[in-house]
């Protein structure tokens, strides 16, 4: 009884094994370009003073600006820029009209001084971006799941043999590029977002709390795209 008892713990370790083997280091020719595209596709995320966001498609995060000539700058996105900074850059005024400005201030001594912002200013500013943001993520996840189902379902007409440790390590290789690049984009808008919240004196806990829902609802469709694909 031992003998048999140890056999089968043998056989079940040789099992696991094997399988860790299959789903996890052997290599599967996964190269796609269908799917390739798919986890390269852009993100354009447009900012409350019409500034925008862009994740191109070899993962460099870039700056759009329209200055007060119309043109369109591009820069390299930067770690810690505020809001309060990019308006300022967008709406950058000519020589003659700062002076204009100016001489108007100096007449005026008693004009009100701005409104303070609070979080709900600053939240109202960014909610409409982050939903983009998911929006974009959302459709991305949407086209890579429905090249995976094209894919199983003409292999299955066609009566190839399926093998689902070659689905599983090409599409969830490719579900990681895309959570990657939505992490870069987001991420950045939450640390502009930060930058913000700091710059008008306020805590951060808004961002922080966003980032947890953000990794929250990221869990939540990893957990609902298992329970699909367990049908199929």
């Amino acid at each position: 009884m031992k003998k048999l008892l140890l056999l089968a713990g043998v056989l079940l370790i040789c099992a696991s094994g094997y399988l860790i083997y299959l789903f996890g280091f052997k290599e599967y020719d996964i190269a796609d370009a269908e799917v390739d595209s798919i986890t390269k596709e852009e993100y354009v995320i447009e900012l409350a003073d019409g500034s925008k966001i862009i994740l191109d498609q070899h993962g460099n995060l870039l700056r759009h600006v329209e200055g007060s000539d119309e043109a369109v700058r591009v820069e390299k996105f930067r770690k810690g820029l505020s809001h309060s900074e990019t308006k300022e850059i967008a709406k950058t005024s000519s020589p003659n009209e700062k002076s204009s400005a100016d001489a108007k201030k100096v007449s005026n001594p008693n004009s009100k001084e701005k409104a303070k912002v609070t979080v709900s200013d600053i939240q109202k500013r960014y909610d409409p971006v982050i939903a983009d943001i998911e929006q974009q993520a959302n459709t991305s996840l949407d086209n890579l799941i429905k090249a995976a189902k094209n894919e199983y379902f003409e292999m299955s007409e066609n009566d190839q043999s399926i093998s689902y440790p070659y689905f599983y390590n090409k599409y969830s290789a490719a579900a990681t590029k895309l959570e990657k690049r939505t992490d870069q984009i987001f991420y950045a808008v939450m640390d502009m977002m930060s930058q913000d919240l700091k710059s008008n004196g306020l805590p951060v806990t808004l961002s922080e709390s966003m980032a947890k829902k953000y990794e929250n609802r990221k869990n939540k469709i990893r957990r609902d795209i298992l329970k699909k694909t367990a049908g199929l």
